[in-house]
């Protein structure tokens, strides 16, 4: 199995992105865990359901609105410590959410739980000392036909991370509801925009085309030349 990186709820947030059915994501929780749990539609609808609350909260945090803080104390309730003592040798980390037991349902429980443990502390940083590493999200464009993915945010709250972009808002409709804003967060260090090399290429591809419509027939145009020259 394919080494894991450690369980951070920035990186689930980014992976959930990603998946296109519940499958996806009990295939991510087995590369987790090293355990294919199973589990209720129920259970996989609550673990669904705590993502998309820290989503929304970081989202609030971002644009300065009211944070749900009463919320999230009613999730932390009966929520209890854990040292993980294998932490060493898989994918979570080393103070987790106490399973109840040993069951699938609570090992997925206690996923949740810890993720959730993580979102709270950065949370309470984040709101107390102006100085906390800031969490963005990329300003990577890149084009997408019918969505088939499960993940993210879309609904209302989209058109506020969208209505950041100047290109979004100057570019025709019809043209802008193929492009989509990339849904991943990361750590704001310097002047950091996009999550990686990939997103400023397509970012920089899309730009290129929507303010010079001829820019793609010269490309290929190019292409095809040295194509032919080979």
């Amino acid at each position: 199995m394919q080494k894991f990186q450690k369980l951070h709820w920035v990186e689930t947030l980014n992976e959930e992105t990603g998946w296109k059915s519940e499958a996806d994501a009990l295939d991510w929780l087995f590369r987790l865990t090293g355990r294919k749990l199973s589990v209720s539609a129920s259970d996989v609808g609550s673990f669904f359901d705590q993502l998309n609350f820290m989503r929304e909260q970081i989202t609030c945090l971002h644009f300065g609105e009211a944070l749900a803080l009463g919320a999230l104390q009613e999730r932390l309730n009966g929520v209890a410590l854990a040292i993980h003592e294998g932490y060493a040798n898989d994918a979570l980390p080393l103070l987790i959410a106490r399973r109840a037991s040993n069951s699938d349902t609570d090992v997925l429980r206690s996923v949740c739980d810890t993720l959730l443990l993580q979102f709270a502390a950065f949370l309470s940083e984040a709101v107390e000392a102006e100085s906390t590493p800031r969490i963005v999200r990329c300003e990577g464009l890149f084009r997408e036909g019918k969505r088939e993915r499960l993940g993210a945010l879309v609904n209302e709250r989209e058109s506020a991370w969208r209505a950041e972009l100047s290109l979004l808002q100057e570019a025709e409709p019809e043209v802008v509801d193929e492009i989509q804003r990339c849904e991943d967060f990361f750590v704001y260090s310097g002047k950091a925009k996009f999550c990686s090399d990939a997103c400023r290429f397509s970012t920089f591809q899309i730009t290129k085309q929507l303010k010079d419509p001829g820019y793609m027939k010269e490309k290929q145009r190019r292409y095809r030349n040295r194509k032919e020259k080979q």
